[in-house]
């Protein structure tokens, strides 16, 4: 699927598929934020359980008082990447607003977020790429770098699953959820190849 084809089958997601696909990037991006915390020792904080109520407040029961308080939880660890020196606060920051936004998209579906979302996540993947292998290329040799990384390929290989699958998907059965999760999780490697494990 070239750019401009996948960019227009991401505006056609709408509604709970919208919401699916962006808490699908942040799941995936989750590794990133919980090494991060580990490092200031609140990761447990940030725990499956908060995920698992988000998916079901978001998905399978929406309730609207649930999503401003799992918003307030979100928004609160935001605090930790401001101001901070340490690279890992970025990829942090971008799977933090990556559940934002599903959030909001949970209290206000009029706005259409997927094409902002999956440009986060291409960017902490961008990001990464120049952190760990960027020093001293040109802004050129940068773009060649980017344009034939197989971490750039995976993300949109990836998006592009998500959206395969959303677009025709009727309604937002828990054996859909729970597949669409799997893949998200990827044996626990995260969109700029971090692990946990």
């Amino acid at each position: 699927m070239n750019r401009q084809k996948f960019q227009k089958s991401l505006q056609t997601l709408s509604a709970w598929r919208e919401r699916a696909f962006i808490l699908l990037l942040a799941e995936r991006a989750l590794p990133n934020a919980l090494l991060y915390l580990s490092s200031l020792e609140i990761e447990a904080e940030f725990d499956a359980a908060i995920v698992d109520e988000i998916w079901l407040n978001l998905i399978t029961e929406p309730d609207e008082e649930s999503i401003i308080e799992l918003l307030d939880i979100v928004t609160s660890f935001m605090q930790y990447t401001e101001d901070s020196e340490h690279y890992g606060a970025l990829p942090t920051q971008d799977c933090l607003m990556l559940f934002e936004q599903a959030l909001l998209g949970g209290l206000n579906d009029e706005k259409r977020r997927a094409l902002d979302a999956s440009q986060n996540s291409v960017n902490t993947v961008i990001q990464f790429i120049e952190f760990s292998e960027g020093e001293g290329l040109s802004e050129n040799q940068l773009i060649k770098l980017f344009d034939s990384h197989p971490l750039v390929e995976r993300e949109f290989s990836f998006q592009g699953e998500l959206i395969d699958i959303l677009r025709p998907a009727s309604h937002p059965g828990q054996t859909l959820i729970n597949e669409l999760r799997e893949i998200a999780q990827d044996d626990g490697v995260s969109n700029i190849g971090i692990s946990l494990n």
